[in-house]
């Protein structure tokens, strides 16, 4: 898998979290922050750590933030600096920046400034313990192992007009669709007769390497 260049703003509990974990994954990761402590924490674990007020464009643009593929704006409390982040990395061309909010309204105004994308890191915790409570044993442990990696993908052309059974992908490359997303349609544990169509999305599950490698075969970033 091709490493990318990826910004961390914010260096909380959920922001380094991130950080540590693209980095185990082999990404390329800057880390800001504009707490020198938090910085000084981290700076051995990262690419980059860099101290700046990440309100502040120049500042931001001086730390590199505009060499990287995409950005995570971490910051926890502070809305309007969480919001005037959003907008400076709009404003500076990063391609795809992923914003933390704290609520509902927090989310809309991130996603007015320019926020591709919006998490709600409670929230979303919520709900996957509760997926994970109703769900079966072999599930939750998928979930929470990192042995195993869950992924969702484009079709590999190679696929398109083919059927699970046709591919042997379970028997080539040690992973199992696990559902295709088809515009608003997911099929869960679709059948192997099912032929794949160039604009579906498939999830995969196996073992981490596993499905490394099967992205990597495919050249799925």
């Amino acid at each position: 898998m091709a490493k990318k260049n990826f910004g961390v703003i914010g260096l909380g509990k959920f922001g380094t979290g991130v950080a540590l974990t693209l980095m185990q994954e082999g990404q390329h990761v800057l880390a800001i922050d504009k707490s020198n402590e938090k910085i000084n924490g981290v700076k051995d674990y990262v690419t980059s750590a860099k101290q700046a007020d990440a309100t502040d464009k120049d500042a931001l643009k001086e730390a590199g933030i505009v060499n990287c593929d995409a950005v995570v704006v971490a910051i926890g409390k502070d809305v309007d600096a969480s919001v005037l982040t959003t907008l400076n990395l709009e404003e500076l061309g990063v391609s795809y920046v992923v914003a933390k909010a704290n609520s509902e309204q927090h989310g809309k105004v991130l996603a007015k400034v320019g926020a591709d994308r919006v998490i709600y890191p409670e929230v979303d915790t919520g709900k996957r313990l509760a997926w994970q409570l109703m769900s079966s044993d072999v599930l939750e442990f998928i979930e929470l192992s990192p042995q195993y990696a869950v992924k969702e993908v484009e079709v590999p052309k190679q696929f398109v007009n083919k059927t699970i059974k046709h591919l042997h992908i379970g028997t080539k490359f040690n992973v199992l669709v696990l559902a295709i997303q088809r515009g608003t349609e997911r099929t869960v544990v679709p059948s192997t007769n099912l032929n794949f169509r160039k604009e579906d999305k498939v999830t995969m599950v196996g073992k981490t390497e596993d499905v490394k490698h099967f992205c990597e075969h495919f050249r799925i970033k």
